[in-house]
């Protein structure tokens, strides 16, 4: 039987994303945590934090590795809709990782103003519109994470 490797969205402790990264991969789990640096409450230092506070992405067989994952220290449990866990498009964890450097971080730059009418021009989120609202917060990230896992 062949395995089915897909990458899935692990929800950690609060807090633990580094500390269920590094369990996964002690357990031979891929793990993909991607951050993000924005300025601080400070209004001039950056921060470097997870860019979806809570979750991290990884990629394994469920069938074999499932119970390995959730009984791992910092896990809390795979997201799913309904019973299952949610596969993540391939598409769209490249997507993250291609605009991460080569620490694993991706550098806010903001060129848009509150108001703006933005459309993705590429990618696999390319052709959604979308009005800028000004920064995100990292709980808003987690929404639109969890609102592209729901269209699949």
């Amino acid at each position: 039987m062949l395995d089915v490797i897909h990458w899935y969205v692990v929800r950690t402790k609060p807090r633990r994303e580094d500390y269920a990264q590094d369990q996964l991969t002690r357990r031979g789990v891929e793990t993909f945590l991607p951050r993000i640096s924005e300025i601080g409450r400070s209004g001039w230092e950056p921060v470097v934090g997870p860019l979806f506070p809570g979750y991290l992405f990884a990629r394994v067989d469920l069938a074999s590795q499932y119970t390995r994952v959730v009984w791992t220290p910092g896990v809390r449990s795979f997201v799913a809709f309904g019973e299952v866990p949610t596969p993540v498009d391939e598409g769209v964890v490249d997507f993250i990782q291609r605009r991460c450097g080569e620490e694993g971080v991706i550098r806010v730059v903001l060129t848009f103003h509150d108001g703006d009418i933005v459309r993705v021009r590429s990618g696999p989120l390319e052709g959604l519109v979308g009005i800028v609202e000004g920064q995100v917060s990292a709980r808003r990230r987690v929404q639109v994470l969890m609102e592209l896992l729901q269209r699949r």
